[in-house]
C-alpha cells in the first residue's frame, strides 16, 4: 500500500480502455520511478484523457505474477502524468467482477453483525436461501460461491470457523466480539465477586481495615471449566487448557505446594482469544504456566496424585462453563 500525507482526496471516475501487462522488472521499475517514459505509455496516449464528464479513460499497467497495478492517464505525454496505485487490479479491469466482490463483502459484512450481535453462545447458522435475498446471486446453483463466502468470513477477525452445510452456513465466533457472551460473562463474575464481598468485609475488619483484593482461591466456590489462567504483565505463550478446577480440584498437599497461585490477586475475567481467561497478579507467571501445566498432566505420576484429587461423579457446586 501507499502511504502519503493528503490534506483531502480529490476522487475521479475512471475507465480503464486497455490492460497492459509488463515484465515483473520492467514493472518494479515503473513503480519505482513512475515520472519516466515508458514505451506502453507512448503507443496507447492516444486512448488516455479526460472526457466532457471528467471521466478519466485510463491504461491499467500491471505486472507478471502481480495483483496489482497502476492506472495512468498520460494526458498525451510520454510518461504517466497522472496516476493511481490499485492494490486489486482485476477488479478495476472488470466492472462485473468489482460490482460481485462488493457484493459478496456487503452480505460478510451482514452476517457478521447479525452473528456477533444475537448469538449466545458463539455460534450461528445462516441458511443459504435467507442469505440470498437480495442478492444477485444463488448459493444454491454454485456451491463454489458459498465455498467462496466461507473462505472470506473466516479472513474476518470475528470468525474462528466457518462450516458448509448442505443448506447453511454454521459460523463460530470468537467470545470477544461476542456482545451476550460478553454481558453473560461479566455478570457472573459480578454475582461471584458480591458471593465474596461480605466475607471480604469481615477479613478487612479484621486486618485493621486493609482492602483485601478478590483471589483465586476466592473464586472457587463455582467450578470453572475449560478455564485459562494468564499473567496480567507477562504473556507466556499459548496456556494450558483446565478441564475443571474448584475448592475441592486439590488436596491440602496440593494447597499448600501452590499456595502462591490460589492467592494471586484476580484483576478480570472475560472472553478472551483462547475461550474463558482469568487474569492473574501477585504471582510469577512461572509459577502460573507450571500450575495450569500441571492440572492438565503435565507432571510426574506421583506429583499428580499427591496434589489432586480425583473427580466427582457427580458436581456439587455451580458449573461456571465457557460461553
Amino acid at each position: 500500500m501507499l502511504f502519503l500525507y493528503k490534506p483531502d482526496f480529490q476522487f475521479r471516475q475512471a475507465k480503464v480502455e486497455k490492460k497492459v501487462c509488463l515484465p515483473a522488472e520492467a514493472f518494479e521499475k515503473f513503480l519505482r520511478d513512475p515520472l519516466q517514459d515508458v514505451p506502453c505509455v507512448v503507443e496507447n496516449k492516444d486512448l488516455m484523457c479526460q472526457d466532457k464528464e471528467g471521466v478519466y479513460h485510463c491504461l491499467l499497467v500491471t505486472g507478471e505474477g502481480r495483483r496489482d497495478g497502476v492506472l495512468v492517464e498520460a494526458e498525451g505525454y510520454d510518461y504517466a502524468r497522472y496516476a493511481s496505485y490499485v492494490p486489486d487490479a482485476a477488479a478495476l479491469e472488470y466492472d462485473s467482477l468489482s460490482e460481485f466482490g462488493a457484493g459478496l463483502s456487503r452480505l460478510a459484512d451482514r452476517m457478521i453483525l447479525e452473528g456477533t450481535s444475537d448469538t449466545g453462545d458463539g455460534n450461528w447458522v445462516f441458511y443459504l436461501d435467507q442469505i440470498q435475498e437480495g442478492c444477485d446471486f444463488s448459493f444454491s446453483e454454485n456451491p463454489a460461491l458459498t465455498e467462496l463466502l466461507a473462505d472470506m468470513l473466516v479472513e474476518r477477525p470475528e470468525v474462528s470457523l466457518a462450516s458448509i452445510r448442505r443448506d447453511c452456513l454454521e459460523l463460530r465466533f470468537y467470545p470477544d466480539f461476542c456482545k451476550n457472551l460478553q454481558k453473560r460473562q461479566r455478570q457472573s463474575l459480578a454475582g461471584l465477586v458480591s458471593q465474596e464481598k461480605d466475607s471480604g468485609d469481615n477479613m478487612s475488619q479484621e486486618n485493621g481495615g486493609q482492602a483485601m483484593g478478590t483471589c483465586l482461591k476466592d473464586l472457587l466456590c463455582a467450578r470453572w471449566e475449560n478455564l485459562h489462567l494468564v499473567h496480567d504483565e507477562i504473556d507466556y505463550g499459548l496456556p494450558h487448557t483446565i478441564v475443571e478446577l474448584d475448592g475441592e480440584t486439590l488436596t491440602e498437599a496440593g494447597k499448600e505446594a501452590w499456595a502462591d497461585v490460589l492467592d494471586a490477586k484476580v484483576v478480570r475475567v472475560f472472553q478472551g482469544y483462547f475461550g474463558l481467561q482469568m487474569e492473574l497478579s501477585g504471582v510469577k507467571a512461572s509459577r502460573l504456566d507450571a500450575f495450569s501445566a500441571m492440572l492438565a498432566g503435565y507432571c510426574s505420576v506421583e506429583d499428580y496424585e499427591n496434589w489432586v484429587n480425583e473427580p466427582e461423579e457427580e458436581p456439587a457446586v455451580p458449573v461456571m462453563q465457557e460461553g
